[in-house]
């Protein structure tokens, strides 16, 4: 995967993609569940930069699939 912004290039392998789909998927199951382990809204706060809990689920599980579609 590349992701490419005017200041920044990264590529990102295959095992590397992988493990982030993981993590990434990890994170969207920590924000939807209800009760413990859940991420508390601190967190929630500090990972999302301000984004909605509910929103940062959605988006985390969007990549996740986005990558996992292209590995």
């Amino acid at each position: 995967m590349a992701v490419i912004d005017p200041a920044v290039s990264v590529r990102l392998g295959a095992p590397g993609a992988r493990r982030l789909v993981r993590l990434l998927a990890e994170v969207a199951q920590l924000l939807e569940q209800p009760g413990p382990p859940r991420l508390t809204d601190e967190q929630t706060a500090v990972i999302g930069q301000g984004t909605a809990r509910a929103e940062l689920a959605v988006w985390a599980r969007g990549l996740a699939a986005e990558l996992r579609a292209q590995l």
